[in-house]
């Protein structure tokens, strides 16, 4: 709620007199460390239906370091409960910020696969070449958030967008030399479904163009996600890539959707493997 408060603050977006005590109250309390009672729950129920936070989150939602709001604030007395237990829908939608590289190991149809993640700061991002010097990779996962066209770099390390950003790394690993030319590369552009209401919203589809200029199309997600994908793939100007090269536009809420998504990527995963003991 302060991220959207100061966000208010920043355009000059006025709160309602009767929420303003309720906002310098909110800014004393301890981040991450203050007890959710009956009191703080009538507050920040208070602030988040004055028009001003609405409008914030309607209108300035690029300004926004958290998604899904609605969702839990629409959940709020649940999840304040002392004896709160997160379910499956409050974990796809909770942001785990990852920094470094960690590993994980998941088991599907009797198959173990290995996931190495690799995020989080900018500099980092320097040393995925020695990771893939490191490490056998069967194939590479990128995922984009296809909603940031428009967001700044928190971090503030870089005068781009979250989206130049991304698209600048993924550009680059196409270069590496590193990683062998047979190794798949699957670009996820995630969050199909905010970016869908985010261009169909008027001020979102502005917000869409005045972005990228050059685009001609309408304001429609299919439209929109082929412009991005267009930017992301390599095209005859660019240095050519050897890479099997394979774009989906996904949505982390749509169960059924992922699963369908997977069994694609994991026959490629599968065929690269075979190709490498010798078996295709």
């Amino acid at each position: 709620m302060q991220d959207v408060l100061d966000v208010a603050k920043r355009f000059g977006i006025a709160l309602n007199p009767e929420n303003e005590d309720k906002a310098r109250i909110l800014a004393s309390w301890r981040a991450r460390t203050a007890d959710l009672g009956p009191e703080q729950i009538t507050i920040l129920k208070d602030l988040w239906a004055d028009p001003a936070v609405q409008e914030v989150v309607k209108t300035h939602v690029e300004k926004l370091t958290v998604t899904h709001l609605a969702y839990f604030w629409d959940h709020l007395d649940r999840i304040s409960k002392d004896d709160y237990m997160p379910e499956d829908e409050d974990i796809v939608r909770a942001r785990l910020r990852t920094a470094g590289a960690s590993t994980v190991s998941v088991c599907v149809d009797k198959r173990w696969f290995e996931f190495m993640d690799v995020g989080g700061q900018k500099p980092e991002r320097i040393k995925w070449e020695q990771l893939f010097k490191e490490h056998s990779f069967s194939s590479i996962i990128y995922f984009v958030a296809a909603d940031e066209f428009d967001v700044e770099d928190e971090e503030k390390e870089f005068d781009r967008t979250k989206m130049e950003i991304s698209r600048f790394i993924f550009r680059e690993i196409l270069t590496f030399d590193s990683i062998p030319s047979d190794i798949p590369i699957i670009l996820f552009l995630n969050r199909e479904d905010l970016f869908e209401a985010r261009i169909k919203d008027p001020a979102g589809f502005k917000a869409f163009k005045t972005t990228f200029p050059d685009y001609k199309g309408n304001n429609t997600k299919e439209q929109g996600l082929a412009f991005i994908k267009e930017m992301f793939l390599p095209n005859a100007k660019d240095k050519a890539t050897t890479h099997p090269l394979v774009c989906h536009y996904t949505c982390a809420l749509d169960r059924n959707g992922l699963f369908v998504i997977w069994k694609t990527v994991q026959q490629l995963i599968l065929q690269r493997m075979l190709t490498v003991i010798g078996l295709v």
